[in-house]
């Protein structure tokens, strides 16, 4: 490892002097310097288009919405400037047109004058998408509008969003109009409903009684069937009973003629009542006799009777004396049952006394009657011989009326049988009846239901129909083509209109501007590795400085306009790129290139071979980062913007724009200013200090640093 620095090795020569030692670190830290740069250049500039200038022109006129003034133009500016997502500036449409060409913005966005109108169109029979209109020129920067289109498709989303929402409300205002009607039509087919429910029992209630009627009438039909068949029956009955009638009739004459033989009968009967009249007066003088004892015998009763109720209460005061001196004393139990004895006798013989004045009563009653039996009896005896003649012929008819009662009684039976038939015929009709007539109350309530029902549908049709137009004319009738084209319009309600100043025909087009600036910088750079930027023999030889510089130069700017040629020859039929300017383009790379030529002559020339190339290669670095030939330079770091004004191939890639893309203004002719001048001064300086060197010195003959 330490043989590395041997004075057998290369890197010997690094070990005298400052400027060496320094030429290893820029060795060390050249790829660093170049990845650190790019990167921190280029880290995120798509979070950095806050910087980026943008023309911002309102030109809406507004509308009315509702009745109420509406101007989306004034809402959306101030939501912008608000969101300052972008360096916004408000301002005219020719100040912004003006800007966008000569720079001062990247692009503009215009609010049309009919925004407002178009951004609620959605809802008339004129729908419009709202229009905003992005004008770029990528002769500013094609990043620039790269960024600026993702820029103003966000706002375009944003704004699409925003009246997106106001589309729907809208819609849905209409559709909630709508749904109003329909609700009201709901409630009325709910009406309906109701309506045809009540009909719908009303015609149950209907059907029942129809059912019930129906029932009834079978009931009567048999009911009179009923009455019919008994009504015969009666009449068959009665049939029976006239001829039982007949047969009575019969039997009275025959009762009429043993009337006669009645007669006889009761001669006899006298004979037998004279005979009961004698026994009758001879019982009623046994039974005179038997009334007086019987009469006699009742004051004797009476004083039994008193006598056994006298010995009763005196039994029972012994009793219950004995009872209240000596409870244990042995001769209760022989007086009780004596004094309940002496109380059965006295009972008794106050019910014989009873019998005996009832007997003395009866007897005397019976001896009256037998009295009475004997007058009657000779009464019978004398009217008996009357009856006794027609007794047997009064027999002879009852029995003939006997057989015709008979008679009678089976017609009455009969006649009583269908009566009963009859009765219950009759019921029967009466109930079928009754059937009837509740059937009948039914169908009337089923017809008032019924109809109720019908006056509950014909309202609930009603509401329905008018709930129903209000709800058609709440909502639109649109033909097919105008609903696709609300629908596009609601899907896609802003449309954003892309205009260009210039625009660059495609990618290679747009950074051809930097890639040539960085070619003819690097073109320099290898023309310098092999070419001398001052030849010594011109010194040798004592020229001026001017011309010792003119040696070296002049044949570095023949090949350099070689490269612009062929450049241009691959740019146009190579690459198919074709500029706006062609002459233009080819005449300004040849400029370019003799400014990077005389630039990095000049850093040779002052700062010697080595440190003249280290200090192209760290320009080159910087100019590539900080030129904004990518990235608009906004939207970098604040170092490379500060550089930015002061890197040659700013004025290079400005000019290039304006000659390849067009839309040449007066950058292109201070970026040919800067470059002519930027030469003449490097020429003069590279002069200067080539005269200054016609003197050699030890330092320059041994430099500490020499490739």
């Amino acid at each position: 490892m330490f043989a590395l620095f041997s004075p057998g090795t290369e890197l010997a020569r690094f070990r005298r002097g400052t400027l060496p030692k320094i030429a290893v670190v820029v060795m060390l830290f050249i790829p660093l310097i170049y990845g650190a740069l790019y990167l921190w250049a280029f880290d995120s500039p798509d979070k950095h288009v806050d910087g980026l200038s943008v023309a911002l022109v309102n030109e809406d006129a507004g509308t009315t919405k509702d009745g109420e003034p509406l101007n989306a133009g004034d809402e959306l500016v101030d939501k912008l400037l608000d969101g300052a997502d972008l360096e916004w500036h408000a301002t005219d449409a020719a100040d912004a047109q003006q800007g966008v060409e000569d720079g001062t913005y990247y692009l503009s966005l215009t609010i049309p004058e009919d925004f407002s109108a178009n951004a609620v169109s959605v809802g008339t029979d004129n729908p419009v998408p709202a229009r905003l209109n992005a004008t770029y020129n990528d002769s500013n920067n094609f990043l620039a509008g790269v960024l600026g289109k993702q820029a103003m498709a966000q706002v375009q989303a944003a704004v699409s969003s925003e009246l997106g929402g106001q589309v729907a409300s809208t819609l849905l205002v209409g559709l909630n109009d709508a749904g109003t009607g329909l609700r009201d039509a709901a409630d009325g087919a709910h009406e309906l409903s109701t309506g045809i429910d009540s009909a719908v029992d009303g015609a149950g209630q209907l059907v029942t009684g129809l059912d019930s009627l129906a029932s009834g009438t079978v009931t009567l039909q048999d009911g009179a069937l009923r009455l019919s068949s008994g009504a015969g029956e009666l009449a068959s009955g009665l049939s029976t009973l006239s001829a039982g009638t007949s047969s009575l009739s019969a039997g009275s004459s025959d009762l009429s003629t043993g009337a006669g033989s009645l007669a006889a009968g009761t001669a006899t009967l006298s004979e037998g009542a004279g005979s009961v009249a004698s026994g009758a007066a001879t019982l009623n003088t046994g039974l005179g006799t038997l009334s007086e004892k019987l009469t006699a015998a009742v004051p004797q009763a009476e004083t039994l009777s008193a006598g056994a109720s006298q010995v009763s209460a005196g039994l029972d005061q012994v009793v219950a004396g004995l009872q209240a001196a000596d409870p244990e004393n042995p001769l209760l139990a022989q007086l009780q049952p004596l004094a309940a004895g002496a109380q059965q006798v006295s009972a008794g013989n106050a019910t014989l006394q009873s019998g005996i004045s009832d007997a003395a009563a009866g007897t005397g009653q019976l001896a009256a009657g037998s009295s009475a039996l004997a007058a009657g009896a000779g009464d019978v005896a004398a009217g008996a011989q009357s009856a006794a003649a027609g007794a047997a012929q009064l027999s002879a008819g009852a029995a003939d009326l006997a057989s015709g009662a008979a008679q009678v009684d089976a017609g009455a039976h009969s006649a009583e049988a269908g009566a009963g038939e009859l009765a219950a015929g009759a019921a029967t009709l009466s109930g079928g009846t009754n059937d009837l007539a509740a059937g009948a109350g039914e169908l009337r309530d089923g017809g008032t239901a019924l109809s109720a029902g019908a006056e509950e549908l014909s309202a609930g049709s009603h509401t329905l129909a008018d709930a129903l137009a209000d709800g058609s004319a709440a909502l639109p009738q649109d033909s097919s083509d105008m609903i696709d084209t609300k629908a596009s319009v609601a899907a896609n309600p802003v449309e954003l209109d892309a205009e260009y100043s210039t625009e660059a025909a495609s990618f290679g087009e747009g950074f051809a501007p930097f890639f040539l600036a960085l070619a003819t910088f690097v073109g320099a750079l290898i023309t310098w590795l092999l070419l001398r930027a001052l030849p010594t023999r011109a010194l040798a030889a004592g020229v001026s400085g001017f011309r010792a510089l003119a040696t070296g130069l002049v044949p570095a700017l023949a090949i350099g306009l070689g490269q612009v040629v062929i450049m241009m020859a691959v740019l146009v039929w190579g690459l198919d790129i074709h500029p706006a300017y062609l002459i233009g383009t080819g005449a300004f790379l040849y400029l370019t290139t003799v400014a990077f030529l005389a630039l990095q002559q000049m850093l040779i020339i002052v700062l010697g071979t080595a440190a003249g190339r280290v200090a192209s290669l760290v320009l080159l670095m910087l100019q590539l980062s900080s030129s904004g030939g990518t990235y608009p330079v906004e939207t970098t770091p604040g170092f490379f913007q500060a550089l930015h004004p002061f890197m040659p191939a700013t004025y290079v890639v400005n000019g290039l724009r304006a000659l390849i893309t067009g839309g040449v203004d007066a950058r292109m002719w201070i970026a040919v200013a800067f470059l002519g001048i930027l030469a003449l001064v490097c020429i003069v300086i590279s002069s200067v200090t080539a005269g200054r060197q016609r003197m050699w010195t030890i330092k320059r003959l041994h430099p500490e640093l020499h490739l």
